[in-house]
């Protein structure tokens, strides 16, 4: 049995990559992307939608160096 689905264009042109570089089809891609997600979700235990409001919050920085993570984190060396 099969549907269609609508979806954002720039979403598709994501899928597709992502099929070319397994070797799939776009339907079996996606199914493989919600295994994974599914497994993803089981896994994590905390509040998703805590941790997705956070990230409004969020801005690039550029690159930046592991070692210097408290300063990134609490503003400062030191």
């Amino acid at each position: 049995m099969y549907t269609t689905i609508r979806i954002r264009v720039k979403d598709k042109k994501r899928l597709e990559s992502l099929a070319k570089k397994l070797g799939k089809s776009l339907s079996e891609t996606l199914r493989i992307a919600i295994e994974i997600a599914e497994k993803e979700m089981d896994k994590f235990k905390g509040d998703l939608d805590g941790v997705l409001s956070t990230l409004k919050y969020g801005k690039d920085i550029g690159e930046t160096n592991a070692e210097k993570v408290d300063e990134y984190l609490y503003g400062g060396a030191d």
